[in-house]
């Protein structure tokens, strides 16, 4: 027959291995969730660096179109001057 004492030792025992077992899985997936926010983290500088590029180019790009709209616009008024200037 078993006493108070060791049926509180046996729940006590049986708590301590539950509590361990849940402290090595809790420091497995503080591990796994960091690696994750490790990728995440390199991920997110990649899309900084894109969005920069991006910028840039749409920078250069957008000038070349305004000249080529200005120098567009210079030829149409020249050549309404030239029309005008035959009425």
């Amino acid at each position: 027959m078993s006493t108070l004492h060791d049926e509180l030792k046996s729940i006590s025992d049986a708590i301590k291995q539950q509590r361990d077992e849940i402290n090595v899985q809790l420091h497995l997936a503080k591990e796994d969730i960091k690696d994750d926010l490790d990728e995440l983290e390199e991920k997110w500088n990649q899309l900084l660096d894109k969005m920069s590029d991006i910028g840039k180019e749409a920078e250069t790009a957008g000038r070349d179109i305004m000249d080529s709209a200005k120098e567009l616009g210079h030829q149409i008024k020249e050549g309404y001057e030239r029309v005008k200037a035959k009425i």
